[in-house]
């Protein structure tokens, strides 16, 4: 699950701003739920509710079907020409 959690995010965040400036924050939460592998980035903190989800990809462990949220700012580009 873990592979196609991880190309399909890659995939979304081509159209998103990437923060750059607190990589070494940057962490991967895995956990399970039904029939799901739910893949988190997030920036830690220094308290569990201190941390900033970046992404989420949902795997279902039975299909393979994948979708992703990605909570960061759209490029500009990514939203086409205005008018």
């Amino acid at each position: 699950m873990e592979p196609i959690a991880k190309e399909a995010t890659r995939d979304a965040l081509r159209t998103y701003i990437w923060p750059s400036d607190r990589d070494e924050d940057l962490t991967l939460g895995i956990r399970l739920e039904d029939e799901y592998g739910i893949f988190e980035l997030y920036f830690s903190g220094e308290r569990p509710e201190d941390a900033i989800v970046l992404t989420e990809a949902r795997v279902n462990r039975i299909t393979g079907e994948v979708s992703v949220k990605v909570f960061l700012p759209k490029k500009p580009e990514a939203d086409g020409p205005s008018g």
